[in-house]
């Protein structure tokens, strides 16, 4: 019987025979399309992974977004940049890459969230109108990469396509009614009814799964869902399906490297805020590169120790004379934890998930040390850009391009997994089904 690596070896040759003569030419490279890129952070993390991962062209609709891609990539063609995705054609990026169908490694991106509106999904199902997503579908069709890459929003996993208030919602769970709602106001329907089904119609294996950037090395708790495709079924999801019994997910391809109860080696312990930032914390940031607080709520950041945020004010009534109505605002009588109103980060902890305006009261993101918000060069360092990357526009701008962007190690670990995959060397929790059932292209259950 062949040891592993033997197998191994083996299985690179059969590739090596097998690719055609414009693959040879770039066999040192693995191509990459960037679709939705924001400010470039899923594509950094990504190329982070493996040198050998170029990105060539880009599709962004933002200016100054498409700006700080073209800043961070001077040796890119100009005609690499593209501004609207619902004019862009899978055949003319490959002719922009110089490639021919099939040959690009991955297709990395995800649509933003507007694109799962309630009035825009409606449309989508009953007259099939298309969207942003579906654009991002037609270029995985026409470009058909051997991976793509799918990330967005956790919400987009519990949305539903017919909108119901909280208190409706509530109401039909007490009285048992929710399996007699329509399939469209069922949470989760958006993703069951509208994404899932257009994977599917790919023909790629799919998986997909929640996970939190800081189980893998972040310094954020940053909860996204992240989708991968592969072409030629090389997760080998039907297998661990039939073996466990379960869906594959991400985190069983990617198993998180930090947690928060950790270390118990190899696992680490999540990193926190003073990893990131406390080498410049004695550093005041230039008026342009932070927002700032009103002298009021300086005042009242004053009293909130690090760590805190609303509740303080509620169980310590004396330090706040003011009253709690008073500094809740709106606040006050919305429901659910409103754990972003006060907020002071704590040295001790991951961030929470970046804001794209921590100026705001519901949306607090004031310094452990300082009655300021954490400015923009904070936000690259928990983001992981590196210091000397460039982020154009103004400083709202700036602020929500790094605020949306994927944090560079969730990217890292998103592209070490592919390429452990791409160069058979996976060892994650199906490692034990050898090469062969990992890569069988006749398995019927495409889609975990």
């Amino acid at each position: 019987m062949r040891s592993r690596s033997q197998k191994i070896i083996s299985i690179s040759k059969q590739l090596r025979l097998g690719i055609n003569s414009s693959q040879a030419k770039r066999n040192d490279e693995r191509i990459a399309i960037s679709l939705f890129s924001g400010a470039g952070g899923l594509d950094l993390g990504l190329t982070y992974s493996d040198s050998s991962i170029k990105f060539l062209s880009w599709v962004e609709s933002d200016p100054d977004c498409l700006k700080t891609l073209q800043a961070n990539n001077p040796e890119a063609r100009c005609d690499a940049f593209h501004d609207d995705i619902r004019f862009v054609t899978g055949k003319h990026l490959l002719n922009q890459c110089g490639i021919a169908k099939g040959e690009v490694f991955m297709v990395a991106g995800g649509p933003p969230c507007q694109a799962f509106s309630t009035a825009g999904l409606r449309q989508s199902i009953n007259e099939d109108r298309g969207t942003l997503v579906d654009n991002y579908f037609s270029i995985i069709r026409s470009v058909k990469p051997r991976f793509f890459v799918f990330e967005n929003v956790r919400g987009l996993l519990s949305v539903a396509i017919q909108h119901s208030n909280y208190a409706e919602r509530i109401e039909r769970e007490k009285r048992g009614l929710n399996n007699e709602q329509p399939e469209e106001a069922r949470l989760g329907s958006v993703f069951n009814l509208v994404v899932l089904p257009r994977l599917k119609n790919l023909g790629y294996e799919i998986v997909y799964g929640l996970v939190n950037a800081a189980d893998y090395g972040s310094p954020q708790v940053r909860h996204r869902l992240v989708i991968l495709g592969s072409r030629d079924k090389e997760f080998g999801s039907g297998k661990f399906r039939k073996i466990t019994g379960q869906r594959m997910t991400v985190q069983d391809l990617m198993p998180p490297t930090h947690h928060s109860l950790a270390p118990y080696p190899p696992i680490q312990k999540w990193r926190t805020l003073k990893e990131a930032i406390w080498d410049i914390r004695d550093k005041p940031p230039l008026d342009e590169d932070c927002f700032t607080y009103s002298k009021e709520r300086q005042s009242v950041w004053w009293r909130i120790p690090p760590g805190s945020y609303w509740t303080y004010i509620r169980d310590n009534p004396s330090l706040f004379p003011e009253g709690l109505e008073e500094l809740m605002g709106g606040g006050y009588q919305s429901g659910g934890g409103k754990v972003g109103f006060w907020r002071r980060l704590s040295w001790d902890r991951p961030a929470p998930t970046l804001q794209t305006q921590p100026q705001h009261l519901a949306t607090g993101l004031c310094h452990p040390d300082f009655e300021r918000p954490l400015s923009v060069v904070e936000y690259m360092r928990i983001q992981g850009f590196p210091d000397g990357y460039i982020i154009c526009g103004n400083k709202a701008s700036r602020y929500k391009q790094i605020g949306n962007a994927v944090p560079i190690e969730l990217g890292q670990a998103i592209g070490a997994v592919l390429n452990a995959v791409a160069e058979r060397t996976y060892t994650g929790k199906q490692d034990s089904f050898s090469e062969d059932e990992a890569t069988d292209e006749n398995e019927a259950d495409d889609v975990a």
